[in-house]
């Protein structure tokens, strides 16, 4: 029986989008997308370059600026950036900005990646 459950268990996250079941920024796979946001459709720009990538994407919900700024400011240095300012962060040669707009109710919240200067 203990062998049934961890065979169904296994199976199971080898299904999954990925093994622990986060959902993650597209362009951006490992920044972990903040609860149910949903990716704007075409938001996604990515261009890499010489000096390094440029990469941004847009996630919406119901949610309110704080909330996510909160999520994003213990998650991220977990992640190995570290915040140099509000909402912006270095990791090795790149920048992470998190930008905010607010329309009926809902909140965007665009994620830029650039290299540092």
């Amino acid at each position: 029986m203990k062998d049934l459950l961890f065979l169904i268990f296994f199976l199971a996250l080898s299904f999954s989008k990925n093994s622990w079941g986060f959902r993650f920024i597209d362009g951006l796979e490992d920044i972990p997308v903040f609860k149910d946001m949903k990716y704007v459709e075409d938001s996604l720009v990515l261009f890499d370059k010489i000096d390094g990538r440029y990469v941004s994407s847009e996630l919406i919900g119901e949610y309110n600026k704080e909330e996510i700024s909160e999520f994003y400011n213990n998650i991220l240095p977990n992640l190995g950036w570290r915040k140099f300012e509000t909402l912006r962060f270095k990791r090795g040669n790149e920048i992470l900005e998190i930008k905010f707009k607010e329309t009926d109710n809902k909140i965007s919240a665009t994620f830029s990646i650039s290299p540092k200067n």
